[in-house]
């Protein structure tokens, strides 16, 4: 292009000769966005050939625009905000990179104008930077698109993960290998599962793994529809141990856990273990019940049909009471078992005089025909009252 060296050259034959340097100005525009920003490359997957190669598209189309050759096209800030979502460079990164661009091609048309700012030349400054803002807010755009979608596949690949630890590793013995990866599972140790009533909030869930964590405890977690499930290892079954007392103070309503083992294959087993046994804790307030502590609750919840049928025949005349009176004779019944046969202890446990707790006991013994003083017709009278706690009538 000539000039006249009378005549101002106009921003639009400026903008065109930029164009025709554009590989040049892109490899200028990669090196302020180096220098600027340390670590761009370095610290993420973006090569220089990806930055230099963005550079080139988004420079090329803010100058056909400006030049007056194009229309807007978004096309390439799009791309770019997608790659560096993709690539893992960081939000702000990406929105400096386009405040660069749009100053060095400021510097660019006034070092070409030789100093002669006329009045279409400034007046170009604030298109230049009216258009730096639209591409940099459609790239941003793109950017948050693609981190949410990666989020979301992150979130379900994990989901995944966490499924097959807690399933069957012999049916698919490489997803569990890869969650063992993961998740940082050691293949010999002391582990454990619980399952908690309550499905707590994530926040919460947090503060349960950070609170293990500080008693020397690994967890892994996953939620379930009726509450949550928990792989739990540490170097020995006494810290497994006192980690499940931090379980125990955290609110998260009835909670069962399984026998110890030493290996994660042992986990689908397990899981169903602490099913079961949270199953068999007891109601009201936060109880932790171990899978071998309740043999006689498990008896019943593994066969149901048969513990319903124990609990109506020999709880029958008591459940066909009126509820209130129902209700108060299986407690004092509860209060004596939980006493050790101890009336004394049962009454002062219900507040109540021991004649109180005397007289409910012979009711039951007239509606059952059970002898409290007969070890056979007492285990049956436990039997039956476990069965009708555990499942109904």
């Amino acid at each position: 292009m000539t000039v006249s060296p009378d005549v101002a050259p106009s921003p639009t034959d400026l903008l065109g000769s930029m164009l025709e340097s554009v590989d040049q100005l892109s490899e200028e525009l990669v090196s302020r966005i180096l220098s600027a920003e340390h670590g761009y490359v370095e610290a993420t997957l973006l090569t220089p050939e990806q930055l230099y190669a963005a550079c080139v598209d988004n420079l090329t189309a803010m100058l056909g625009n400006l030049a007056g050759s194009a229309p807007i096209r978004l096309e390439a800030a799009r791309a770019a905000g997608q790659l560096k979502a993709e690539q893992g460079v960081p939000l702000a990164a990406l929105l400096h990179a386009f405040r660069l661009g749009g100053r060095l091609i400021w510097d660019e048309l006034m070092n070409r104008s030789e100093g002669r700012a006329t009045n279409a030349l400034l007046d170009m400054a604030a298109q230049v930077w009216a258009l730096v803002d639209v591409y940099s807010d459609s790239a941003a755009e793109a950017y948050r698109e693609t981190a949410d979608l990666r989020a979301r596949e992150d979130a379900e690949s994990r989901g995944r993960l966490i499924r097959t630890l807690f399933g069957d590793h012999a049916a698919n013995p490489a997803g569990a290998a890869d969650a063992l990866r993961t998740f940082r599972i050691p293949e010999n140790s002391t582990f454990l599962v619980v399952s908690a009533e309550a499905a707590a909030s994530p926040s919460a869930a947090d503060v349960v793994q950070s609170d293990l964590r500080g008693a020397g405890v690994d967890s892994v977690w996953d939620s379930e529809v009726d509450g949550r499930v928990g792989l739990l290892w540490a170097a020995t079954a006494e810290v497994l141990d006192s980690a499940l007392d931090v379980l125990g103070r955290t609110g998260h309503g009835r909670i069962g856990v399984s026998s110890a083992f030493g290996r994660p294959g042992g986990t689908s087993r397990a899981v169903e273990q602490a099913r079961i046994a949270r199953r068999c804790a007891g109601h009201g307030g936060c109880t932790v019940t171990r899978y071998e502590s309740v043999p006689v609750s498990l008896l019943l919840v593994s066969v149901p049909d048969a513990g319903k049928l124990a609990s109506n025949q020999i709880l029958g005349p008591v459940l066909a009471l009126p509820t209130e009176e129902q209700e108060s004779l299986l407690a004092t019944l509860d209060a004596w078992f939980s006493c050790r046969g101890s009336t004394t202890a049962a009454a002062t446990r219900l507040h109540y005089h021991r004649n109180t707790v005397l007289y409910r006991l012979r009711r039951i013994h007239t509606l059952t025909g059970r002898d409290f003083s007969d070890p056979i017709d007492a285990a049956e009278l436990y039997v039956g009252l476990r069965a009708h706690q555990l499942l109904g009538s």
